[in-house]
C-alpha cells in the first residue's frame, strides 16, 4: 500500500532571513524529510501538476480547469456535459506605484447578499456573454454563450503581480480585454462596492477570468481513491471516474490513495505566517505523525510527498524498506527551506527581471 500526498504551500514562498517553522514541534515531518529521497524540480504551476497526475497529457494543451472546478463544486448541481465555462472569480485591483496589482478575496470576506447583488448586476448587464453564478463568496463562474478563443492565466499566477503581464491572449483577446474594462466600470459603480469603500473595505472591483475549455475526460482513470476538499481536484477525480472523499488519514491508510492537502496554500500565497504555522502544526499531528508511524510499522509500504511552490517543487519518497537505515538523520523543515534557492522561473507571463536563477535540486 502506498500514499501520495500533494501539499501545496509546504515550501514557504519567500527566501528570507526568517525561519518560518522555527519553534514548531515537527518531529515526524523532520524524520520523513531525513529518511526519504529528496529532489527539487523547477517551478511548475499546481494546476499543471494535478492535471498530469489525473491523466491529462502535456501535449494536448491546457485542460478545461473552469469546467473541472465547476464539476467539483459540492454546493452546485452537476453542470451540463457540453457547457463551456470560465472561472470568473471576484478580485480587487489596486495601484502600487506605477503597477495595477490584483489580489483575491478569502472565503467569507464578501457576504452572501453582496454576492447575490453583484451576480444579478452582471447577468443584467453582460447577458450576451452567458450566465454568471457563484458557488461560494470567492468562486464564481461564467457559463459561456460561445466558447472563448482566448488564453487566460490562472488566478494564482497573477495574485500580487502586475495585471498588465497577464492580460488575455489569442484570437478574441481584444474582446475579452474590453469586456474586463467594462466589467470594472460596472462593478466600481455598483452600490455594494460603493458601500464597501465607504466602510473602509476592499471593493470587488473586477473579475478574473481563467480556465477556459470544453469538458473532456482524461485519457486514463487514476486507479487510486482520491481525497481532496479543493473543488478543482474533486472535479479532476469525478471527470476520471474516481471516487473522491474529504481528506482523512485513517481512511487513506486503508488502501492506495492520492491525497491533496491544501491547508497551507492560501496562507503561503498571502504570506500569512501565523496561519501557516498553525495549520502546519495540525498537519504534523493529523498526517505526518501517523504516516511516519505506519511506515515504521510496515503498515504503509511507501509514502510520496509532492510540495509545489513558487520556488519549485519538492519531491520526497520514503519507503518502509529503508526505515532501518539509522544513519539517515532527521532534517528540519527550516533547514530544508534555507537550502532551497529561488525557483528556476516565475509563473508564465511574469516580467523577465523577476525570474530568479536556476536551482540544481537536492539529494
Amino acid at each position: 500500500m502506498q500514499i501520495h500526498l500533494v501539499v501545496p504551500g509546504l515550501i514557504w514562498p519567500a527566501a528570507s532571513a526568517i525561519s518560518p517553522a522555527s519553534g514548531l514541534e515537527l518531529t515526524s515531518l523532520a524524520w520523513l524529510l531525513g529518511q526519504g529521497r529528496r529532489s527539487f524540480a523547477p517551478f511548475e504551476p499546481l494546476d499543471a501538476q494535478l492535471a498530469r497526475l489525473m491523466g491529462y497529457p502535456d501535449d494536448e494543451g491546457a485542460p478545461p480547469l473552469a469546467a473541472l472546478r465547476r464539476l467539483g463544486e459540492p454546493a452546485l448541481p452537476a453542470p451540463a456535459a457540453a457547457a463551456s465555462w470560465l472561472c470568473a472569480d471576484p478580485v480587487n485591483l489596486s495601484f502600487a506605484r506605477e503597477h495595477l496589482l490584483l489580489n483575491e478575496f478569502p472565503a467569507g470576506e464578501l457576504g452572501p447578499e453582496d454576492v447575490a447583488a453583484l451576480i444579478a448586476a452582471l447577468n443584467d448587464t453582460f447577458g450576451d456573454l452567458g450566465s454568471f453564478e457563484a458557488a461560494t463568496s470567492n468562486r464564481w463562474y461564467l457559463r459561456l454563450a460561445a466558447p472563448a478563443r482566448t488564453r487566460f492565466f490562472p488566478l494564482h499566477d497573477v495574485v500580487g503581480r502586475p495585471v498588465r503581464d497577464f492580460l488575455p491572449e489569442g484570437e478574441d483577446a481584444r474582446l475579452w480585454q474590453r469586456t474586463m474594462n467594462e466589467l470594472q466600470i460596472v462593478l466600481h459603480n455598483h452600490p455594494v462596492n460603493q458601500a464597501r469603500e465607504a466602510a473602509g473595505h476592499r471593493p470587488a472591483n473586477s473579475l478574473w477570468f481563467w480556465g477556459a475549455g470544453l469538458p473532456r475526460p482524461a485519457q486514463r482513470s487514476a486507479a487510486r481513491a482520491i481525497q481532496a476538499d479543493d473543488p478543482l481536484m474533486r472535479g479532476f477525480a469525478l471527470a476520471a471516474g474516481c471516487s473522491v472523499a474529504a481528506p482523512d488519514c485513517t481512511t487513506a491508510l486503508d488502501g492506495d490513495a492520492l491525497v491533496v492537502l491544501d491547508d497551507l496554500l492560501l496562507p503561503a500565497r498571502h504570506l500569512d505566517i501565523e496561519s501557516w504555522r498553525t495549520r502546519l502544526a495540525k498537519l504534523e499531528h493529523s498526517w505526518f505523525a501517523p504516516l511516519a508511524a505506519a511506515l515504521r510499522g510496515r503498515r504503509l509500504r511507501a509514502l510520496k510527498i509532492t510540495a509545489p511552490g513558487d520556488r519549485g517543487t519538492l519531491e520526497l519518497e520514503v519507503r518502509a524498506a529503508d526505515t532501518w537505515k539509522f544513519w539517515r538523520k532527521p532534517l528540519s523543515l527550516d533547514t530544508l527551506l534555507k537550502s532551497i534557492a529561488p525557483a528556476v522561473a516565475s509563473p508564465p507571463g511574469a516580467p523577465a527581471d523577476s525570474r530568479p536563477p536556476q536551482h540544481p535540486g537536492t539529494r
